[in-house]
């Protein structure tokens, strides 16, 4: 499994939790009430011409629901243009849970039991770095936490049991290293979230940003500057997390995060730049 597979997406848990209550209904709709509960609280609300346009003219909901009968949960009411209207809430959609989301806790232990007992390690060390930056001390909490919530309803013996050891071998290993290192400081990185404000642009419009300026030969690409490196450098920079930028610069991701309002952003973010510079060439006069 990648790494970028180890993100809490909505539509890849909705999909492991069908097969994995293929034979338990009830397992399934105590799901899909987690993931309604979810969307409801985002206010990810979808109205019929928001459902309808992703598709072919002549779909009609009623054919949309019988061919994708678990996809969509109705909701309540809502108001557009000055009419209430129904509304729904897509199982399926691409919508990534974070860690300040409420139920991530939740999620998280779904996606546990999704994958296999060998990529236990890998999973654990990628949410270290993309959903805790790399604080143990929170993340050994929150994951102690989460078990006693939720193994005995939701986890098997052997993967609670490899969770646990993985702790184990993070913990034994930072003693070890404070030992060899006793007495040195380092200072810690911002804590970044989403939409923050600490710069000007958010995680994925500065994987754009970093494209474009291979692009436009302003720094190394290809071998000379490989993913993992720009991401490493523009972490150091922006404090954001040095994988989920490397993931945000594969092929796949930055056809995905090339929308409008993350190209809109980038655009005006340079536009800012280039009007500095003539106010600093003209201070200097």
């Amino acid at each position: 499994m990648k790494t970028v597979d180890y993100k809490l997406i909505l539509n890849h848990i909705t999909h492991g939790e069908f097969i994995f209550n293929v034979k338990n209904p009830e397992g399934f709709d105590a799901y899909k009430q987690m993931a309604f509960s979810f969307l409801n609280r985002k206010g990810e609300h979808l109205f019929e011409e928001d459902i309808l346009k992703s598709y072919r003219e002549g779909m009609t909901l009623e054919k949309l629901f019988k061919q994708e009968p678990d996809r969509f949960v109705q909701g309540a009411n809502q108001k557009k243009d000055g009419k209430n209207q129904k509304t729904w809430y897509d199982l399926s959609a691409y919508e990534e849970i974070e860690r300040k989301d409420e139920f991530f806790d939740y999620f998280f232990t779904c996606k546990l039991r999704h994958i296999g007992l060998l990529e236990i390690d890998s999973f654990l060390a990628f949410h270290l770095d993309h959903s805790f930056n790399n604080n143990k001390q929170d993340y050994f909490r929150f994951i102690n936490i989460t078990l006693r919530e939720h193994q005995d309803k939701m986890l098997s013996p052997n993967i609670a049991e490899t969770v646990k050891e993985w702790i184990k071998l993070n913990e034994t290993s930072d003693n070890l290293k404070d030992l060899s290192e006793a007495g040195t400081k380092t200072k810690g990185k911002i804590k970044r979230e989403r939409d923050d404000n600490a710069t000007k642009l958010n995680q994925e419009q500065t994987a754009l940003l970093i494209h474009y300026l291979r692009v436009g030969k302003i720094i190394l690409k290809g071998e000379y500057l490989n993913n993992k490196e720009a991401g490493q450098a523009f972490s150091i920079l922006t404090g954001y997390s040095t994988d989920s930028l490397r993931q945000n610069l594969s092929e796949a991701e930055l056809k995905r995060i090339s929308i409008k309002k993350n190209i809109d952003a980038v655009a005006n973010a340079l536009t800012s730049i280039q009007l500095l510079i003539p106010k600093e060439i003209k201070d200097k006069k």
